[in-house]
């Protein structure tokens, strides 16, 4: 009786543990950001694809995997051809990250290797795609735009595939050797051009500013000329405007006998020797006078 009964109890602890282990091989829980895949005996079961949260399935017949649909990042390091033919090295680095609608196609087809199956490949092609369009010197110069234009490619190739490109960057380009050299070369000969194209603007500047200092100077020198010359002008005008007012005022003061009295104070005593005018009035005076005085000496 003891041993039936110990056998009992054996074997319902069994059965308990394996009660328990069915149990905790029942669950699965799909992490935040995941979207959980089911899977039958080896085989995806279609329309099984399960949001976050813990989800029952039959244990050791069926198994929930789990897709992360987070932000993944990828770096990764490839070569291309530019336009001009120089070998482009370059290291990209591509955000992406699995729509959950499009988990469970995506684990279907390549399970969970999508990322070596399917964005690395995209990626290479899309370098190659790009980097023919541009010279290498423009790789360089309008890398921002090649960056974009790699990461709308990429982005579109995708996106049918159920992965979306949140962000892609160039981290680095390198070329060869010899295309570094002739680039160094380029960029000196240029800093020498825009050094001599400075030193003449600067020269053309200098002379230019001379000639305005020097046309200045000749209109000041004119200028001034011209204002001696009006304030002599003024000075000779003004004399003469005082020259005739005074005459004009001796003019309007001058009578007949003020005249009279001047010759009487200027007279020296003596007549004149002739009066009248023209060929036949003329008279002698000094002669007449000479006669009377002669008559007066003969009859005292």
């Amino acid at each position: 009786m003891f041993k039936k009964l110990a056998k009992h109890g054996a074997l319902t602890v069994v059965l308990l543990v394996i009660l328990v282990a069915l149990a905790a091989n029942s669950f699965t829980r799909v992490p935040v950001g995941s979207t959980g895949i089911m899977v039958t005996l080896g085989k995806v079961q279609d329309g099984s694809t399960l949001s976050e949260g813990v989800h029952f399935h039959f244990p050791f017949i069926q198994e929930i995997v789990s897709v992360d649909n987070r932000v993944q990042k990828l770096e990764l390091n490839t070569e291309a051809f530019s336009k001009d033919i120089q070998t482009v090295s370059a290291k990209l680095a591509v955000n992406y990250r699995l729509r959950p609608e499009k988990s469970f196609s995506v684990y279907k087809t390549h399970g969970t290797m999508y990322e070596q199956n399917i964005i690395v490949p995209a990626t290479h092609e899309v370098l190659k795609s790009v980097s023919a369009q541009y010279t290498a010197e423009e790789l360089i110069s309008k890398r921002a735009e090649s960056s974009d234009k790699m990461r709308d490619e990429l982005d579109s190739k995708l996106t049918d595939m159920g992965i979306t490109v949140t962000d892609f960057n160039i981290i680095d380009f390198d070329f060869s050797e010899d295309f570094i050299n002739a680039v160094e070369a380029k960029q000196v000969a240029e800093q020498v051009k825009k050094k001599a194209a400075t030193e003449n603007e600067t020269a053309i500047a200098q002379a230019e500013r001379e000639k305005q200092v020097a046309i200045k100077q000749a209109e000041a020198a004119a200028e001034k000329v011209r204002i001696e010359a009006e304030a002599k002008a003024n000075a000779v005008k003004l004399a003469a405007e005082a020259e005739a007012f005074r005459l004009q005022s001796i003019n309007e003061n001058l009578t007949d006998l003020t005249i009279q009295d001047t010759l009487a104070e200027r007279w020296d005593g003596k007549l004149p020797n002739v009066i009248g005018s023209g060929a036949t009035g003329i008279m002698n005076l000094s002669g007449l006078l000479g006669d009377e005085a002669g008559d007066d000496a003969d009859n005292p």
